[in-house]
């Protein structure tokens, strides 16, 4: 995994609130495993962002699966 991927899925991380994250597949997608205490929460996400807001969009939707 290349470092600047790693980064971008760990800030999504902590603005979403995660315990803790796994890449489960690294493609054209990237499959990741946010852990909140015992839920796990599987998120799809393209490897290359389509626009400035994609990766703050991402962890919004990740925020908001999290409270449900």
């Amino acid at each position: 995994m290349k470092p600047a991927v790693a980064r971008e899925i760990k800030s999504i991380a902590q603005e979403a609130g995660a315990d803790s994250w796994e890449l489960i597949r690294e493609n054209k997608h990237l499959v990741i495993d946010f852990h909140f205490g015992s839920r796990v929460i599987r998120q799809v996400v393209a490897a290359t962002p389509s626009g400035p807001r994609a990766r703050r969009n991402e962890a919004a939707w990740l925020r908001r699966q999290a409270a449900a």
